[in-house]
């Protein structure tokens, strides 16, 4: 990661958006919605309208998983101020809105020392294959901090799974209910088809007080109580 600092960034904005890795590598630049609030304060939105992945050597546009998975997501505001900077000062297509967000790399390698990593030149024009990501830089990331990596099973050994892509997907729905995020906010967010998928998932992680919200409805006066009742039940 040392090497790529703009997939470092792609890794925080997958944690802090929930995005399916397809839906990640479909972004365009005009998918990133910036408004500046009153106080100067950066906020921006992610519209989710399309998905892009590489079969047989061609890229295919495709829609989202579901009609509820074409939707917007907010970031917060320390990481619309990355993402600001991100096209402001790196991006070099960014005044192109459809260029792709994240770069892809150029194909071919370069001279490198012994025992030093090749950093290969972005390609601006390209969506990054998340596949590839995966296994030619997040693979290695992971393994050099002692996490456990994803390998596929081999005519010597079976499948493992390790940390993968799409857990960044499962670390931002764990973190907003955690917070206190109400879970159908969170089902929105993720783009799930119904709030009950969400409920399945990761119903261990919304608090007992149901998205930290406890019922503190005050208590009705006399009046207000049959007229409510008689309102109810006639």
């Amino acid at each position: 990661m040392p090497a790529y600092p703009i997939y470092a960034l792609m890794v925080e904005f997958l944690a802090y958006s929930g995005l399916r890795a397809a839906e990640n590598a479909g972004l365009e630049v005009r998918d990133l919605v910036f408004t500046t609030r009153p106080n100067g304060e950066t906020r921006c939105t992610v519209r989710v309208e399309r998905t892009k992945a590489r079969r047989n050597g061609e890229w295919v546009t495709g829609t989202p998983k579901s009609k509820k998975s074409r939707r917007t997501v907010p970031l917060p505001p320390w990481l619309a101020a990355k993402l600001a900077t991100y096209l402001n000062e790196v991006h070099p297509h960014a005044h192109n809105p459809t260029a792709p967000l994240w770069p892809s790399r150029q194909n071919g390698g370069g001279y490198r020392p012994k025992g030093e990593r090749y950093a290969v030149p972005h390609d601006w024009t390209q969506p990054l294959a998340m596949g590839t990501f995966y296994d030619t830089i997040m693979k290695p990331a992971l393994e050099a901090i002692g996490l456990p990596v994803s390998t596929p099973a081999t005519a010597d050994a079976p499948a493992t799974r390790g940390v993968r892509v799409h857990d960044l997907r499962h670390t931002f729905a764990c973190m907003q209910l955690m917070s206190g995020v109400h879970f159908m906010q969170v089902s929105k967010w993720l783009g799930h088809s119904t709030f009950t998928l969400t409920l399945d998932t990761y119903g261990d992680w919304i608090p007992e007080e149901d998205g930290g919200a406890l019922n503190e409805l005050p208590e009705p006066t006399p009046a207000r109580a049959v007229g409510a009742v008689t309102q109810m039940f006639g």
